[in-house]
């Protein structure tokens, strides 16, 4: 080997140094802008370390001890010393290890033009060091940084394929030479593992994406309960309020009835009291089943109704509500409802403006049948009624998030100017 290419060889293995602790700090979100002394420190240290190793031990021995004698210490330095977790760490090493890769092969691509010479090679390879590394650090690195915010299950799974990777290379290449000697047992043994490791990775990431999902699907629930509760708080305040009134007043009604009574005034007591059965009358909670939170419910949202001359019929016959927590009722029911007097709101003509409710029991399984006027046109995507205006559309996903809770079954439907809700339980 000529001086030149020793000299090259040598110049080389710097820069892969540098690249690989520029790449590790950074990955790990290490600010060279903030730490730079700790970059220079990383640098100077790791450097004459590998130069006096190199001396020692020879080029062979580097490349075979280079896990022990950089990959380890960074990786510890990394996690110790700057206060980062070893799942960062480790993702942060393996992932500039895995990054080296394209360096070392754009080399071997342009010294096969000229037969594969290593001066070539090593030339091209440390030319190509820093565009790469500002592509790394430019594109890749502020993704790979959010990692830090993941769980320790997700840090694991993306950690699996450059650790893979980096014990592979080392087995196949530089602790022996199967790589280059196995023949087809090698060559197969790496395709059946790449298939392997794909159909692993995306089973995981389908049943990340899975659970990821339905927390979503059950945030948006908990948010829809949550603002359903304060409408139900509100409304049960202000009839609490009335009654509260009443109930103080009531010793002055009987007191004034006594008066009439014993006056002989029997028409102008039965007009008082007509007075009060109509205003009791107004107080907005009803009797429409024997649960009192969705008499609540369909209390408050059937007064709306009515204060937007929409005509209501309600009929609920069924009794068992026990396989059910009753704020996820109450949320379905109210989200159904306010939905159905937005769409009748569009409607000119009062006259034509109704909401027809029917709650009843079959094969021990709740049904929920709903029918409302509209004078908008619904848009359906996928079979379910869509809103693109802002702040519109989670009621209808939060009622599905509650059918599915109880594995039931849904359908909506829209012809003729009537839009039909029903659902089994």
């Amino acid at each position: 080997m000529t001086d030149l290419s020793v000299m090259l060889n040598f110049i080389n293995y710097a820069f892969v140094l540098f690249f690989g602790i520029t790449t590790s700090l950074c990955l790990a979100d290490i600010s060279f802008r903030t730490q730079r002394k700790i970059y220079l420190l990383f640098y100077l240290a790791f450097g004459m370390g590998q130069f006096l190793f190199y001396l020692i031990f020879g080029e062979n021995r580097l490349y075979q001890y280079y896990p022990l004698l950089i990959h380890l210490p960074l990786i510890l330095l990394i996690c110790f010393g700057l206060k980062r977790s070893i799942y960062v760490s480790m993702v942060a090493v393996l992932s500039a290890y895995l990054m080296c890769t394209p360096r070392k092969w754009i080399g071997t691509f342009v010294s096969s033009f000229f037969g594969y010479d290593p001066i070539i090679s090593d030339v091209t390879a440390i030319v190509a060091t820093l565009p790469l590394l500002f592509l790394v650090i430019k594109y890749i690195t502020p993704h790979i940084i959010k990692l830090k915010h993941e769980s320790k299950t997700i840090l694991a799974l993306f950690m699996l394929l450059p650790l893979s990777y980096y014990i592979l290379e080392y087995t196949f290449t530089v602790y022996t030479d199967l790589m280059y000697t196995g023949g087809p047992v090698i060559i197969d043994f790496m395709d059946s593992f790449i298939v392997l490791l794909y159909f692993i990775l995306s089973i995981m990431t389908i049943e990340f994406s899975s659970q990821r999902n339905q927390a979503e699907r059950e945030n948006l629930l908990l948010n829809t309960a949550a603002a359903q509760a304060q409408k139900e708080i509100a409304q049960l305040s202000l009839a609490d309020k009335k009654s509260s009134i009443y109930r103080h007043d009531l010793r002055h009604h009987l007191h004034f009835l006594q008066e009439c009574i014993q006056g002989n005034q029997l028409e102008q007591a039965m007009q008082y009291m007509e007075g009060i059965c109509d205003d009791l009358d107004k107080i907005p909670v009803k009797k429409y089943c024997i649960n009192e939170a969705l008499n609540l419910i369909l209390s408050s949202y059937l007064e709306k109704a009515s204060e937007q001359d929409i005509q209501t019929t309600v009929s609920v016959t069924a009794t068992d509500f026990s396989r059910f927590q009753i704020p996820d009722l109450c949320s379905l029911l109210a989200n159904a409802l306010e939905n159905a007097i937005h769409a009748c709101e569009d409607i000119a003509d009062p006259n034509t403006r109704y909401i027809r409710l029917k709650i009843y029991e079959k094969n021990h399984q709740l049904c929920i049948n709903m029918a409302n006027s509209y004078g908008k046109e619904p848009v359906f995507e996928n079979d379910i009624p869509v809103s693109h205006r802002a702040g519109h559309g989670i009621g209808v996903q939060s009622m599905i998030s509650v059918i599915e809770k109880y594995h039931g079954i849904y359908g909506f439907f829209a012809s003729t100017g009537e839009f039909r809700f029903q659902t089994t339980l």
